[in-house]
């Protein structure tokens, strides 16, 4: 069963980003009140109606206009602009990985699942099993087109390209089952590449990784 409540540790890159997020909200929404109200109040102003005298439009030799509240409008514009995009590299940048995680799974997308490899070498194709309380860093790649790893309980994801290793890390709270989905359109099959978070407590995923089958050894001579 999935869980439908969100886990509580994420990676302050979660909050980081949404912090950004909600910057372009407020901006973007306060710059469209303003455009369109003026629009609107100018449609109202230079309605046509009875008595209303036309003012003639300069030729190319006449005057520059309303030059001044161009200026000023590109101003305040940029200077939104400028702020928002300082915001968002500066966020970019703050995007690193722990100096000590406790663990590390190797993440690979296929046309329609997800595989997740173990430092032992053991591949399990159904579930992410992870303890609880504990920094787990995914090296994610494709091995055909490029997916899109995601958590939405954790509100974290990461592209997986073919050639190419992005990494993720987080940090279950929690314990339980939660949902792991591709966010890329990657073919006709894309809705049902699903898979499993498990998330254990510290005893139990021990437990469970003792049981694990030993990885094959590898082909040919040394």
């Amino acid at each position: 069963m999935l869980l439908p409540s969100p886990l509580d540790a994420t990676p302050p890159t979660v909050t980081i980003f949404s912090n950004v997020q909600d910057y372009y909200l407020i901006l973007g929404t306060a710059a469209a009140v303003i455009v369109i109200g003026y629009m609107i109040a100018m449609i109202i102003k230079n309605r046509a109606r009875p008595g209303r005298v036309v003012p003639a439009f300069a030729d190319e030799h006449g005057d520059w206009g309303n030059w001044k509240s161009v200026i000023a409008l590109l101003c305040i514009t940029g200077s939104v602009l400028g702020f928002v995009e300082y915001q968002t590299f500066a966020a970019a940048n703050l995007v690193a990985l722990p100096n000590d995680p406790g663990m590390t799974v190797g993440v690979v997308g296929r046309q329609y699942s997800w595989s997740y490899t173990y430092a032992n070498g053991y591949t399990d194709y159904q579930n992410l099993t992870v303890p609880m309380n504990q920094i787990v860093v995914l090296n994610i790649t494709s091995a055909d087109v490029t997916h899109g790893f995601f958590i939405p309980a954790l509100d974290v994801g990461k592209d997986a390209q073919p050639g190419i290793y992005n990494q993720l890390w987080f940090n279950a709270t929690q314990p339980g089952t939660f949902l792991i989905e591709c966010r890329q359109l990657c073919g006709p099959g894309h809705a049902t590449m699903l898979s499993k978070l498990v998330v254990l407590s510290d005893a139990a995923y021990n437990t469970w990784y003792a049981k694990l089958p030993a990885a094959p050894a590898a082909k040919g001579g040394a």
